[in-house]
């Protein structure tokens, strides 16, 4: 069994990203998700793309950076003033918002870029803390001082059914198409390009209904991805050409079968999320009808999802280039780097100006969510837990940021108003077990069948006492045991002793104990943790489990994939040509 799971084939990373992308865009609509948590949603996915630019600079180039936060600062004053005193509109602040961050990121890092390691780290926290000063003493009379600035504008769009809005996007569309498929001959571009265009303005032109527009497009988003997943794994042009056929088969079966309702459904959502104002007349004689965002969080929860797909993309793209790999020689070795006609200094700069100019892209979509920003937003405290959310999800994985800011993001706001009394309630404690198993599993695979005994073992220890005497508060004690259990065992099979005789006699004598006396401890333990103020030990908690992981995984959570550096072995001679040199696999 064991050699089955390891030997079998991997699934692919498209084939996760695909998945992970169609659980949060049903997010959203679950019964769960209230008004809230969508909120929580919405500012976790700001924080996953602080993570992602901060990965650039600390995860691919190796550099440290404390003062992110003042860059995210940069962002967000950027679109708040040109949104209050000039009433540009705030998504298209969004470029000049990147040329402030970006360029003071090559103002700041470039005398300093010599410096390695610590002293690096303590210039970036200087410069966070003078940006701080700065705009709480309201430097040049436009930062609003310590209390901030109010009233920034909402995002506004245009209606992307009334044209030239459609027309627009199939060109851009096509023109991505066939630079992807440039490589598969001109026939392929035509015929694919053909395909889309169809499908794209058939079913809204045949059917009278313009508002499926917004569905063609989905379409077309969808078969582009197809398509780059087909070249991906080499497939040849004619699979391509019916994968692309076949998304576009599907999407217009859907829309001549279902267009009334689909229509109708998406301009309810557009009254019903959106303030669609008055037409206003465009360039070349165009009439373009606006639509900005009203207080409800779910449209700009798909805005930020939107900008985290452009953020990953984005970023697969830079690791894959000649850049990329400068990046990952420069991490594992300056000096080999250097010597191989690297341009160290050059690599860093673009590293520091990539990740911060990203950054402003983040405090411009802040400053259009909460419309509020202040200078306690982007204090020291900030720019420490976007570090945390690269450095404990791993450093260099984007999968790691994403858990990193559920850890560092998520999970403090959903314990802001927890009862801690719901750790024992209805199927909380199989979950909790099912996680801290699972994690062990997945640790112990190469010796599979071991950990699944164990894994048994720690179950029924966990689950018999509270079942037995019907008493849930042992649960939390059955946590605190399957934790250290799965500690223990790593530790003894890392020294490749023989761990089952003494965790199932350990397992034996915690069951008898909580026999005799749960009860009473029960009891006790329900005072206890009933009056536990989880807001107040929260920072303490975090903190914790911050060191244990850390102990843990050293790594992080989910590290990078180490794809782009072989050293290679050092042959025993003195010669110049024996030196050893990154090699790209």
């Amino acid at each position: 069994m064991n050699r089955a799971l390891t030997n079998g084939r991997p699934i692919p990373s498209w084939v996760w990203y695909a998945l992970l992308l169609l659980a949060a865009l049903a997010l959203p609509f679950f019964g769960f998700m209230d008004a809230s948590r969508t909120s929580v949603a919405v500012f976790a996915g700001i924080y996953v793309i602080l993570g992602l630019s901060l990965n650039i600079i600390v995860g691919y180039a190796g550099l440290f950076q404390l003062g992110h936060a003042a860059f995210f600062g940069l962002g967000a004053y950027t679109a708040a003033i040109l949104s209050l005193n000039a009433g540009v509109s705030v998504l298209l602040t969004i470029p000049l918002a990147m040329l402030v961050a970006g360029g003071a990121a090559v103002l700041v890092s470039k005398p300093v870029l010599h410096l390695r390691g610590d002293y690096l780290c303590i210039v970036t926290i200087a410069f966070g803390e003078i940006f701080r000063i700065a705009v709480v003493n309201n430097i040049f009379g436009i930062t609003g001082g310590s209390n901030g600035l109010f009233g920034t504008g909402r995002p506004e769009l245009l209606v992307p059914w009334v044209e030239p809005i459609p027309f627009l996007f199939l060109v851009v569309a096509l023109a991505i198409y066939a630079v992807g498929a440039r490589k598969r001959g001109r026939a392929v571009q035509v015929a694919g390009g053909a395909i889309l265009a169809v499908a794209y303005y058939a079913p809204p032109l045949l059917l009278g209904q313009p508002a499926l527009s917004l569905v063609s497009m989905v379409m077309v988003i969808v078969a582009l991805g197809v398509a780059s997943a087909l070249r991906n794994r080499n497939a040849d042009a004619q699979r391509e050409l019916i994968g692309v056929a076949v998304v576009a088969a599907l999407f217009a079966v859907a829309m001549f079968v279902g267009g009334a309702s689909l229509a109708g459904t998406v301009e309810t959502a557009l009254a019903e999320n959106f303030n669609v104002g008055d037409p206003i007349a465009g360039p070349l004689g165009l009439t373009l009808v606006p639509f900005a965002f009203k207080r409800d969080p779910r449209p700009y929860y798909f805005l930020v999802l939107a900008f985290i797909v452009i953020t990953i993309v984005g970023i697969r793209r830079l690791q894959d280039s000649r850049l990329g790999r400068a990046w990952l020689y420069v991490r594992e070795d300056e000096l080999a780097a250097e010597a191989m006609g690297i341009h160290t200094t050059r690599v860093k700069l673009v590293a520091f100006a990539i990740g911060s100019a990203w950054a402003g892209v983040a405090g411009v979509l802040y400053a259009s969510r909460f419309t509020v920003i202040a200078p306690e937003s982007f204090n020291f405290l900030q720019s420490v837990i976007m570090f945390c959310i690269v450095v404990l999800g791993g450093s260099g994985s984007i999968p790691g940021v994403m858990v990193g800011t559920l850890g560092m993001v998520v999970l403090p706001e959903l314990l802001r108003d927890a009862d801690p009394t719901q750790v024992w309630s209805n199927a909380v404690p199989a979950v909790i077990l099912a996680l801290i198993l699972a994690g062990y599993l997945y640790a112990s695979r190469r010796r599979l069948s071991r950990a699944a005994i164990d894994s048994a073992l720690i179950a029924v220890a966990f689950f018999l006492p509270p079942l037995l005497l019907g008493q849930p508060p042992l649960y939390v004690a059955g946590i605190i045991m399957a934790l250290v259990a799965v500690i223990a065992a790593r530790a003894a099979y890392a020294r490749d002793i023989n761990v089952l005789p003494w965790l199932g006699g350990a397992l034996a004598v915690y069951v008898v104990a909580l026999m005799i006396a749960g009860a009473a401890f029960a009891a006790q333990l329900e005072s206890v943790i009933a009056g536990f103020n989880i807001i107040d030990w929260r920072d303490g908690l975090m903190g914790g489990a911050m060191v244990l992981m850390m102990i843990l995984r050293p790594a992080g959570i989910i590290p990078e994939r180490r794809r782009g550096a072989v050293i290679s072995a050092v042959a025993a001679t003195p010669e110049p040509e024996s030196a050893v040199a990154p090699q790209i696999a």
